[in-house]
């Protein structure tokens, strides 16, 4: 206790990378100094008083606050100092910040960079010093310009990113863009740029949350298709397409039938056997296979032209949270 004012000091250096509000301290002592206090607990009776961790833990949090201009926090402090003491009476300060979590959505203008990125292969996504603790094996990728970018504006680590659906590498995605979350851990910052954009992908942050949603989000996605067919198209095959607005497609997935609704549907022919279709329905569609009909889906547009069909590309036009 007489060396308070150098463990306060210490825990001020320690805090200055760090942007909060509210702090709490916690300590770890040595094992000797909760003995001698339950010996003389014990010796004297005594019941129901302050430990001695506790008032160390409260005068360093009392002085921090008047020398800082910061609250204190016993739910949910921006940090959490943590002192700890070895027997020989050495402090180790550790500070560690709560994760800040966003919500936002992207927009890609360029064909040929997938949403996803590999994982760094030494610490498999957990952050290590290879990967400059993002988790991941780069940064050409979705994911990697929207971790690279909040690492440095935060100055945090390993990003973990929520997605609301997904697309194909060579697909675009348009209008008011894809819809995600973000949780960061360890925040030196906690405040960062709405807009950022880069490689043609244009990020921007719509909110701050609590945490990430730990409940699968409902959306409804608009898709432009372009499809290529075996056999010259015709004007009936269009009516055809058209029927299918309103109506459930099933498939399997994972070893269940999942059912998805399509809103809406529109079809026009573009070439002798290329047609465009544009479809709203419950994300989640497989857009290939609902094309192609490889697998179990029905219906499927190759079953229904009785023809066979495949996706050239599809573009995101619009992705709706329910």
């Amino acid at each position: 206790m007489d060396g308070l004012d150098s463990m306060v000091e210490e825990v001020r250096q320690a805090l200055k990378p760090y942007e909060f509000r509210t702090f709490l301290v916690g300590a770890t002592l040595p094992t000797q100094i909760h003995d001698r206090e339950d010996a003389l607990r014990a010796r004297f009776k005594i019941r129901g008083r302050e430990s001695a961790k506790n008032q160390l833990t409260r005068e360093i949090g009392q002085r921090l606050a008047r020398r800082l201009k910061k609250k204190t926090d016993y739910l949910k402090p921006d940090v959490l100092v943590n002192l700890t003491v070895d027997k020989d009476n050495c402090i180790t300060t550790t500070v560690k910040a709560r994760p800040i979590a966003f919500e936002g959505r992207y927009v890609k203008k360029v064909r040929g960079l997938p949403q996803k990125q590999e994982r760094c292969a030494m610490c498999l996504g957990k952050g290590c010093p290879l990967c400059d603790y993002s988790g991941l094996a780069g940064y050409d990728s979705v994911e990697g310009i929207i971790t690279q970018h909040l690492m440095a504006a935060t100055g945090g680590q390993t990003p973990k990113i929520s997605w609301i659906g997904s697309e194909d590498q060579s697909s675009l995605v348009l209008g008011r863009g894809r819809p995600f979350y973000v949780r960061i851990s360890d925040p030196k910052s906690r405040h960062i740029k709405k807009i950022f954009s880069k490689d043609w992908v244009t990020v921007r942050i719509t909110g701050v949350l609590e945490d990430i949603p730990d409940t699968q989000t409902r959306f409804s996605v608009k898709t432009k298709i372009v499809a290529k067919c075996d056999r010259t198209l015709a004007a009936s095959d269009m009516s055809k397409l058209r029927l299918l607005a309103g109506r459930e497609v099933k498939f399997e997935n994972k070893s269940k039938v999942t059912t998805k609704k399509i809103y809406a549907l529109r079809a026009s022919k573009t070439s002798d056997n290329e047609a465009s279709i544009t479809i709203t329905a419950d994300g989640g569609l497989p857009i290939k296979q609902f094309i192609g009909g490889e697998e179990y889906m029905d219906p499927n547009i190759s079953q229904l032209l009785g023809a066979k069909c495949q996706c050239v590309t599809f573009d995101i036009l619009a992705v709706d949270i329910q």
